[in-house]
């Protein structure tokens, strides 16, 4: 289901916390075989917009279907969220080669 991004020249599986780093750089080399790539953001900014889009229907559902529904609880709820988003950023990430 969710996998970590692998080097398109050699295949090389990179480590969650490696993918971490080179998930904010444009260009990355491969720590096996030197080769350059691309680190592609396209599914990262899919991954947050899907996380936006299901926290703001819950937030609808929970204000009108549950009157006691807090303001506090619903900014929890959300913190929750991106925070987990942030978790999952390395298996979004794409690595592609150079052009």
């Amino acid at each position: 289901m969710f996998k970590l991004p692998v080097c398109p020249h050699c295949k090389t599986i990179f480590r969650y916390k490696d993918v971490k780093k080179e998930a904010v750089k444009k260009e990355c080399t491969c720590y096996h075989c030197g080769k350059k790539f691309r680190v592609s953001k396209k599914k990262i900014l899919i991954l947050f917009l899907i996380i936006a889009l299901i926290t703001a229907i819950f937030d609808v559902l929970a204000l009108y279907m549950i009157a006691g529904t807090s303001f506090i609880g619903l900014i929890i709820l959300n913190i929750i969220a991106v925070t987990a988003g942030f978790f999952l950023i390395p298996y979004f990430t794409e690595f592609k080669k150079e052009k």
